[in-house]
């Protein structure tokens, strides 16, 4: 189809801001509404339009008072607690525009006055701009696996390495890989691309382009390794990466800053170019990051790929943000989008993805949203059928399939739930947030729904005095505690998932200590790509040296994708996140292709005695399950709303669940 490579100016409040706030655009219609980032949407304007001194500022206030209860910060005439996440939440944000300010610095004068440059590749939204036509192409070599592909797939996997094949012939601009986490998306489109390499190889073949595969900067050395291992030496072109250190040193003589601020390339890719026009650029593929592509897309965007891989495609789902734009101005043969989660809040998402797949496969976003936006069992299956079944004489659009399908082999995965009673001080402090959010308006019921949450894991993360009195304090801890001690006595490891980073780092100490391990490693959004790839690898040698019992500490949502760590057989939640989709996710990292032994997962929850299954921890529990049983069909948005927060709120109010 066609690709628009005009420039438009934007407004320079995008510049800077991405999918970690939530975008106050009408039709973006995705995006967390209410955790974990708690503050209204006036609050989070003001944060995102603050000066990053100013933010820094605010931060150390917070900081400064986090410790003391009740304590509040004023921001755009509200008052925000100085909890410890609203604290980490302000920090963030801060960290995000300081990057954003010091990379475009040079050029910000010439954005104040016209907005950054991006490649517009039209927009389907309102009305369809335009249709990715659908052109038959003629493979030169037969279509199957390559011999060059040294790891036997499974069945599942080379269906769909048909599934690929055919929908490249017939001509589909793009395709989805919707596959459930742990199938193997990663080694399944592998070996497409090394399919079509050989094919390209052919003198008579008619697109030769490079390769490029977008990733989260997470994924990256992950991408180089599954290459490495799945592909015989030398088999699978030359790789250029370009992230990182390697872009400084893409540049052309001279050029500073990012391709947004002037609208002008700015990379050296005229060996690219002379390789295109010797028939030698199919030689090559190119591993970036969404962000790179998102800065550099006047270099990028002139380049005819032979196909582009679109790893955690979600990333893209909002579809007025830079990134989305300059993934949809790409100039590509053939795409190929890689989730696990083609819906995560709003249906909307499948249709930016898509969208950005094959332009108008799905039609107009204001119509797909009118049709879509509110689920339905009938509705979401007839966009099932849209998506995953064949249109006439064309291949699906999509592929998925789930463990439970195509995966009977997989060891099973069973979960266990553990109600313990709080202990008389996490009882006595949830006591008072429950009654402060009975007695609150809707933005102080908000907040104190979220406390109620933490008080739940743990009454005070920054109490002092030892270890034993810490975990004492806690349901939660002591259960896990519990349960570590009985896998440690089976010499075998566990994932622990924890949403609070100042749990993650005291838990961390506790368990060394009380277990005698030399180190307990920490995976979240602070850990470098390097490190997390290297404690990733060191944890996985337990598959060919088993040490016997170890145990790995991880946020949910930054080691909740794109990990593989099948030398744990256990997984336990000490904080839980909202949204069932992301819990799942976690526990895919070890129920995966490649596990060998049966999975457990472990859910401790606090019980307050007084009101037993109506605490919160078993509302949670039952609105999850709910979701997840509705999320059955693949297409149901999965995560959390305005509506799951009303009705935990009154769950709790009224010390009883609502029907």
């Amino acid at each position: 189809g066609p690709i628009l490579l005009e420039t438009r100016e934007y407004s320079a409040r995008v510049k800077g801001i991405t999918t970690y706030v939530r975008s106050a655009n009408p039709v973006e219609g995705s995006g967390t509404t209410w955790m974990p980032e708690l503050f209204t949407p006036r609050v989070l304007r003001a944060l995102t339009a603050m000066p990053a001194e100013e933010l820094s500022d605010l931060h150390r206030k917070m900081e400064q008072h986090v410790n003391e209860p009740g304590a509040t910060v004023t921001i755009a005439g509200e008052a925000v607690g100085a909890t410890p996440d609203n604290v980490a939440s302000v920090k963030a944000i801060y960290d995000q525009k300081l990057t954003a300010e010091q990379e475009s610095a040079e050029a910000e004068q010439a954005v104040a006055k016209t907005g950054p440059l991006i490649l517009d590749p039209g927009d389907n939204y309102n009305e369809l701009g335009w249709v990715a036509s659908i052109a038959p192409r003629i493979p030169m070599v037969e279509p199957r696996v390559p011999d060059t592909i040294r790891t036997r797939l499974k069945p599942h996997q080379v269906d769909a390495f048909n599934w690929a094949a055919q929908a490249w012939q017939s001509g589909l601009p793009g395709i989805l890989n919707a596959d459930e986490q742990g199938l193997g998306k990663t080694l399944q489109t592998i070996a497409f691309l090394n399919w079509l390499q050989a094919h390209m190889r052919h003198p008579q073949a008619a697109k030769r382009g490079p390769i490029l595969v977008v990733a989260p900067t997470s994924l990256l050395v992950n991408w180089e390794q599954e290459v490495e291992r799945h592909v015989e030496p030398g088999k699978f072109g030359r790789l250029k990466p370009l992230y990182g250190g390697s872009i400084a040193t893409s540049k052309r003589r001279g050029m500073r800053g990012v391709e947004t601020d002037s609208g002008l390339p700015v990379l050296d890719l005229d060996w690219l170019d002379d390789a295109r026009e010797d028939g030698r650029a199919h030689r090559y593929w190119v591993l970036t990051t969404y962000t790179t592509l998102a800065n550099y897309q006047h270099s990028l965007g002139t380049i005819p790929f032979s196909a582009v891989v679109f790893d955690e495609i979600q990333a893209v789902k909002n579809q007025d943000t830079i990134r989305s734009k300059s993934v949809a101005a790409l100039n590509a043969d053939f795409r190929i989008g890689l989730t696990g989660t083609p819906i995560e809040n709003s249906t909307l998402d499948l249709w930016t993805i898509m969208d950005r797949l094959a332009p108008g496969a799905l039609g107009a976003g204001k119509e797909f949203s009118e049709r879509y936006g509110t689920p339905t069992e009938a509705n979401m299956r007839d966009l099932h059928d849209r998506v995953f079944n064949p249109q006439g004489m064309l291949p699906p659009l999509g592929l998925r399939r789930t463990k439970d399908e195509v995966a009977k082999d997989l060891p099973a995965k069973s979960r266990r739930i553990y109600p313990r009673q709080m202990p008389e001080l996490q009882a006595k402090e949830y006591d008072i947030a429950r009654i402060k959010l009975a007695s609150g308006g809707r933005g102080a019921a908000l907040k104190m729904l979220h406390h109620i949450r933490s008080v739940s894991v743990h009454p005070g993360f920054d109490a002092d005095g030892s270890a034993d009195k810490f975990v004492a304090l806690s349901a939660r801890l002591l259960t896990t505690i519990d349960i570590l001690s009985r896998i440690k006595a089976a010499g075998e490891r566990a994932l622990v998932f924890i949403e609070h980073r100042e749990v993650q780092y005291r838990f961390a100490e506790i368990v060394r200590q009380r277990f005698g391990l030399t180190r307990v490693d920490i995976i979240n959004g602070d850990t470098p790509i390097v490190k997390r790839q290297k404690i990733v690898n060191e944890f996985q040698t337990h598959l060919t040296d088993d040490r016997g019992f170890d145990l790995l500490i991880l946020g949910p949502k930054a080691a909740g994708t794109g990990l593989t760590l099948t030398a744990a057989v256990h997984v336990i939640h000490l904080s839980r996140w909202w949204n069932p989709a992301v819990e799942e996710q976690c526990n895919d990292r070890v129920h995966r292709i490649g596990q060998t032994k049966p999975v457990t997962i472990h859910v401790p929850m606090a019980i307050h005695g007084g009101f037993r299954e109506y605490s919160f921890d078993c509302l949670l529990h039952s609105l999850m399950q709910r979701k997840r049983r509705i999320a059955a069909q693949a297409l149901w948005p999965m995560g959390d709303t305005a509506e799951d927060a009303a009705q935990l709120q009154s769950m709790l109010s009224n010390g009883r669940e609502s029907s």
